[in-house]
């Protein structure tokens, strides 16, 4: 490895550290104390989301019109389906932050 590669290594290595600590820094004090319990209420509510999304495309089935779904039934599947991945983009932000040790966890 030459000296250019080292110190891009080093580089990489100072910068990801640093975008670590603004994060912690900025994020963290918005958060609530994070455990287990007062993060899994966030993977219930995505649980009940996609539920809600899957369930709609069934009732949909069974209630079509002329082998169709009505602009209404698309409408409400829509909007099942964009709640769901709302909240399950914040819950992935949310195990990213965690992953990446943007958050300080709660001992339990």
């Amino acid at each position: 490895m030459d000296e250019q590669e080292k110190m891009l290594l080093r580089f990489n290595k100072m910068l990801e550290e640093s975008i670590r600590q603004a994060n912690r820094e900025v994020i963290d004090p918005m958060m609530p104390p994070l455990n287990v319990q007062s993060v899994l209420p966030v993977a219930v509510m995505v649980a009940k989301l996609r539920g809600r999304y899957l369930k709609a495309v069934f009732e949909m089935v069974e209630h079509k019109k002329d082998g169709l779904p009505t602009e209404e039934q698309i409408n409400t599947l829509r909007e099942h389906r964009e709640a769901f991945e709302e909240v399950m983009a914040a819950s992935q932000a949310l195990e990213h932050a965690i992953s990446r040790g943007y958050l300080e966890l709660a001992s339990d």
